[in-house]
């Protein structure tokens, strides 16, 4: 009887590459490139320069809306005699009052929130598997507004002092404070109110988290369609039409959320403390004057903000297409002008 060759040896089974743990420093490096991710920079970037440039075309709006909300009742006046006392009394540069910080605010301000909120979609659309839905998005995009404002509130407290400052009234008021600048009023606070008065209006600010959510569910979902129906088209969405949208999306959220934006202000200009919190100063404005009390100054918040917002989201989408467009170039960037697709 023959004797049989030997069950050849099984060859070892080797682990999938799904079973091996990644070394920790591979791990480490995954996560800051997920992080640190150009898509997300892309994203921050175009959202600093679109924020900036916006609002530096429409400031002296953004002047007159400051004067008018905390101006007292009986001195406020509408957007454009605001725009004509500010020239009367201190000449054509009292209109850009503020500019520089206002400048720095809004960079910082939407570079933080453009950044946190295409990082954190990326991460939902990772972890999911799904396109990121409405309830979704709004939590995103609400995630993302607490965080810009923890981190930016001191800009905006600066730039509402400085802006708010009418120099004819300060004339020959010796107890009055004068802020000379950025750092200088960044100094006063902190010595008269301490450091936590450079985040003064925080509570209404966080509330206001829903405003930029609501903007965004609401531009997210009108450019999801207006992409439909341009590729439809065989064309790019056109930056009038960029435009629109950002003032729908903007002047919906403004009139949601406008009560808490003026309490807000309120807060923010309010040197001698006279107001206890959001709900104090909600109450004292019904108080003086009724419901329309706390709507004071809409009119100039919509001129300004929505404009703004408007030069803003065409200013963003224009720059991000063209920095995707140089990084990717046209053929391997099919879904460049989709926000909900990236």
């Amino acid at each position: 009887m023959e004797a049989t060759d030997p069950a050849p040896a099984e060859a070892p089974i080797e682990p999938s590459p799904a079973a091996v743990p990644e070394p920790p420093a591979v791990e480490v490096a995954g996560a800051l490139s997920e992080i640190f991710s150009y898509k997300s920079f892309v994203h921050a970037i175009s959202g600093a320069v679109g924020g900036t440039t916006a609002i530096s075309v429409f400031f002296p709006l953004n002047t007159a809306r400051i004067r008018i909300q905390v101006a007292d009742s009986k001195e406020a006046k509408d957007i454009w005699g605001t725009i004509a006392s500010v020239i009367e009394d201190e000449g054509p540069m009292g209109l850009y009052q503020g500019w520089k910080s206002a400048v720095m605010a809004i960079g910082c301000s939407n570079f933080v929130y453009f950044y946190t909120y295409s990082l954190l979609k990326y991460y939902y659309k990772r972890t999911t598997g799904e396109r990121v839905g409405t309830g979704a998005n709004l939590l995103v995009a609400s995630m993302a507004g607490v965080v810009n404002v923890l981190l930016t509130s001191p800009f905006w407290t600066v730039n509402t002092r400085l802006v708010a400052q009418h120099k004819k009234k300060m004339r020959g008021k010796t107890n009055e404070i004068v802020y000379k600048g950025i750092v200088d009023c960044m100094e006063k606070i902190i010595e008269k109110e301490g450091v936590l008065g450079l985040w003064s209006g925080v509570i209404p600010s966080l509330w206001l988290v829903s405003n930029p959510s609501v903007q965004f569910v609401v531009y997210d979902k009108v450019r999801h369609f207006m992409t439909a129906f341009a590729k439809s088209r065989g064309r790019r969405i056109t930056p009038l039409e960029f435009f629109l949208m950002g003032a729908i999306a903007k002047a919906a959220a403004t009139i949601a959320t406008y009560p808490l934006q003026l309490a807000q202000s309120k807060l923010r200009a309010d040197k001698e403390k006279k107001y206890r919190g959001t709900i104090h100063v909600l109450q004292e404005l019904r108080a003086a004057n009724g419901i329309a009390g706390l709507f004071q100054g809409i009119q100039a918040k919509l001129w300004q903000t929505v404009l703004t917002a408007a030069f803003q989201f065409l200013t963003y989408e224009e720059v991000k297409y063209i920095v995707f467009l140089l990084l990717l170039g046209p053929k391997k960037n099919p879904k460049v002008v989709p926000t909900s697709a990236q």
